[in-house]
């Protein structure tokens, strides 16, 4: 130790082991300098301050005795209960018990890692709140969360973000491309109608994919397929328990590969595979658009199963890729759409359920309307096409020739028929410090 007179007071420089307490307090380092006036100290080599279960390490640090607030430089790293928070700059108050960090922050515990620009830690509550390029990825799943700010509420178990927050969900599942699809065909005793197909070169579909064939026996591919589902509102939700539970409120729209969604409350729970949609949601599934008060989709196996649609329920099918003012419509109290191997194979309407199915003649041409109404109605899909209805008790229904609705086509639509909404589409990452994706 050795002491000296300066412009600014008495110093006194401290070599070697260098231990420092005021209060609770305990500083170490190998070298510091006391400003013994200004009651400040200046500590460098590997630094450490203790106070109670936390500690805090840096290179360099100056400590003020009077507001008792420590400052870190050149990196800081602060392990409180569980909780490690590293930035390249940082400031600890050991009074008001508050961390301030800054720079390339990172906050990690047992449940998810948060990226930001600046964080401010509460020990007392130990509450954190992260600003300017936040995100948060799930240790328990492969979530990720990008916004502008976050708000991790301890006690409650939830953290809140926003400014244009998205959630990305990644999914990867095997596809053997050797292995075709097979299609069982369902026999129905029930009154049916039987859809004619369509003739090349007057009414094309768009092909769903092409089939490998002419394969080496001997030879089995395996690929592995990531699929990503965003879901963004104006604010998102992460609330934390044995699972954790995603909640977007706002003008929420959901995006993956061949589904897309929009509503007012979206609630994902990852463990149970679901879905849930309030607030007017509007669900599309590949060329099936589906829209009711509430919406459930089932997922199994990092694939959707069936789709749900309580109260009001509406679906328009766009099956006429030429003639989109043609879509097949089907209404009722609840509709329920099952998907096998991402290919729709029906579509149920049941309770007060209407049908408008625009006929085509063997030549692909149009050929009028018919109109139905029945207890249930049941849409059976082929290839991902329609095959046929079944219209199942109290069956009412008017046949409307083409020369009488080719000028006046809305003029038969269902009531309740929706207007047309923009599908929404995929978010791409905007911060990518630490990417999944």
């Amino acid at each position: 130790m050795e002491g000296k007179e300066t412009a600014s007071g008495s110093i006194r420089e401290l070599k070697g082991n260098v231990s420092i307490s005021q209060g609770n307090v305990i500083l170490s380092c190998s070298h510091a300098i006391e400003y013994i006036q200004q009651n400040l100290v200046e500590l460098s080599g590997d630094v450490i301050l203790k106070q109670g279960s936390l500690t805090l390490s840096t290179p360099f640090a100056l400590y003020d005795g009077n507001s008792r607030l420590a400052k870190g430089r050149s990196g800081v790293k602060i392990v409180d209960r569980g909780k490690t928070v590293i930035a390249q700059t940082g400031d600890y108050s050991t009074s008001e018990y508050i961390a301030r960090f800054y720079g390339n922050v990172s906050v990690e515990d047992d449940s998810a890692l948060i990226f930001a620009d600046t964080v401010y830690y509460e020990r007392d509550s130990r509450n954190s709140s992260a600003f300017g390029h936040v995100s948060v990825l799930g240790k328990r799943n492969s979530a990720i969360i990008e916004g502008d700010t976050a708000y991790s509420i301890n006690q409650a178990g939830i953290t809140r973000i926003l400014g244009k927050p998205v959630l990305f969900l990644i999914d990867s599942s095997k596809v053997n491309l050797d292995e075709p699809i097979l299609q069982k065909k369902e026999d129905e005793k029930k009154v049916i109608i039987q859809i004619p197909k369509k003739i090349k070169g007057k009414q094309k579909s768009v092909p769903k994919s092409k089939e490998i064939v002419n394969k080496k026996e001997s030879i089995s591919i395996q690929k592995m397929k990531y699929d990503t589902m965003t879901i963004e509102g104006d604010t998102l939700e992460v609330y934390r328990s044995s699972q954790d539970i995603f909640k977007a409120l706002g003008k929420v729209s959901i995006a993956r590969s061949g589904l897309a969604a929009i509503a007012k409350i979206a609630l994902f729970l990852p463990k149970q595979d679901s879905l849930l949609l309030q607030g007017s949601p509007i669900v599309w599934y590949d060329s099936t658009r589906l829209q009711a008060d509430t919406i459930h989709i089932h997922i199994k196996d990092k694939k959707v199963q069936k789709i749900d649609a309580q109260i009001d329920a509406f679906a328009l099918m766009s099956d006429d890729t030429i003639r989109s003012d043609r879509s097949q419509q089907l209404s009722g109290k609840h509709i329920e759409v099952n998907i096998v191997k991402d290919t729709i194979r029906s579509i149920i309407a049941s309770k007060e359920s209407k049908s408008l199915y625009f006929k085509v003649d063997e030549q692909g041409n149009p050929d009028g309307a018919a109109r139905n109404t029945s207890d249930s109605i049941k849409v059976m899909f082929s290839k991902g096409e329609i095959d046929k209805i079944i219209w199942i008790g109290g069956v009412q229904g008017d046949v409307y020739p083409e020369y009488i609705i080719e000028k006046h086509i809305q003029d038969y639509d269902l009531p309740g028929k929706p207007k047309f909404i923009e599908r929404p589409k995929k978010r791409v990452r905007r911060n990518m410090r630490n990417s999944r994706i």
